[in-house]
């Protein structure tokens, strides 16, 4: 029997030749959100577009110097610059108004007496101050965003900005998620004494969706090898991604792994010293990648965050991960000296993680509430304080 892979040598393998997907659509601002831009985005004029007063106050020019200043009008924001100032002069303006030509200075109302003609009190600011110029943000045809970039509500408010109403953004790879086993029946069937609801299905659908897929075929597959050499060869045709769980361990009737090899599977993950999730595999068939789960629910839900979501990230362009950041236990741990435990946690707060009491990887119900995977180095115990790797859920 080969050994098994350590989890690290797993994780670098994971998304060895996944290549970022070619395929684009054209989606409204509104629908933007956790979207990855295909193209940039392009400054279409100056930002600002023109000298912007920056405070509520009065407009002059700094270099004739005057001890008082007429008070010829007033620019609120919107207003065109159609106020002629002379030298001499001053004219009211708010923030966000055009600042007229002749105008190189803005004094804030509280540095004057607020009167007409109008005296500054105080310290004037110096030449340009209080002004926001043309294009000090970006000239036109700057790029502001790149492609490649993942969408939040920030990147929407510069493409408004910049006149988009839609954007370019790459395809959500295709998933395709095949759950299994005889013991497990669907949504809105009732389950015998001897059978389970099936959790994978929603669970590793969510999952799958925050990392940035999208499921467009669903088969419960049967503990039959003829049937499941059937959905299997028709799998590849419409998915980035086939996602199994299940039928992938030791028993008889784990018949995964052999049939994905003779449609021409390539493996290259078989089994990793990890804890839950040893059985877990990557591949690929055809043009596809092939990620086997375990069936168990918890290792089900650990290997998805660990490895499938890296791989829907690879494929529309993004930093693969897991992104790990380093916490403090709350309490002591019992470890593994061989295998490396995953294990789900509470974020008491953000420097911290609580490992819950569980029963195994088919404890789906102790997971409410945990926030992400804390990786536990081999040993016997990790005491309480100890500094650890924690990654969030997709």
């Amino acid at each position: 029997m080969a050994a098994l892979m350590d989890l690290d040598t797993a994780i670098d393998r994971t998304t060895e030749g996944v290549l970022t997907i070619d395929r684009t659509e054209t989606v409204s601002l509104a629908a933007a959100s956790e979207r990855v831009l295909a193209v940039d985005v392009v400054a279409d004029r100056d930002l600002p577009p023109f000298n912007r007063a920056a405070m509520d106050g009065y407009a002059y020019d700094h270099d004739h110097a005057a001890t008082s200043r007429p008070v010829c009008g007033h620019i609120q924001a919107g207003d065109p610059m159609q106020v002629d100032v002379s030298p001499g002069q001053c004219v009211g303006i708010a923030t966000g108004a055009p600042v007229p030509p002749s105008c190189n200075t803005v004094v804030p109302h509280e540095l004057t007496d607020r009167s007409d003609p109008l005296t500054i009190t105080a310290d004037a600011p110096p030449r340009g101050g209080n002004i926001h110029p043309q294009a000090a943000d970006a000239a036109r045809g700057n790029i502001l965003i790149n492609a490649g970039q993942l969408l939040s509500s920030a990147e929407v408010g510069i493409a408004a900005m910049t006149g988009y109403k839609s954007l370019l953004v790459r395809a959500k790879p295709q998933i395709t998620l095949l759950t299994s086993g005889d013991e497990v029946v669907g949504a809105g069937i009732e389950p015998a004494s001897h059978q389970i609801r099936n959790s994978n299905h929603p669970m590793i659908s969510m999952l799958a969706a925050r990392a940035g897929g999208e499921l467009n075929q669903h088969h419960h597959l049967a503990d039959d090898p003829n049937a499941l050499t059937a959905v299997l060869e028709h799998a590849a045709d419409s998915a980035d991604v086939i996602v199994t769980t299940g039928g992938i361990s030791a028993g008889k009737h784990d018949f995964l792994p052999d049939a994905f090899e003779k449609l021409g599977c390539q493996w290259r993950i078989a089994g990793v010293a990890m804890k839950p999730g040893k059985p877990i595999r990557v591949g690929r068939l055809q043009d596809c990648v092939v990620v086997c789960l375990p069936g168990n629910p918890v290792s089900s839900l650990v290997t998805g965050a660990i490895f499938l979501a890296p791989i829907i990230r690879a494929l529309v362009g993004l930093t693969p991960g897991p992104r790990w950041r380093t916490v403090r236990l709350t309490e002591t741990i019992r470890s593994n000296p061989h295998r490396t435990l995953l294990r789900p946690a509470h974020t008491p707060t953000s420097a911290t993680v609580s490992i819950p009491t569980w029963q195994g990887s088919g404890d789906l119900a102790h997971l409410a509430g945990t926030r992400g995977i804390v990786r536990l180095p081999l040993g016997k115990q990790v005491d309480a304080g100890t500094e650890v790797p924690f990654t969030r859920w997709p």
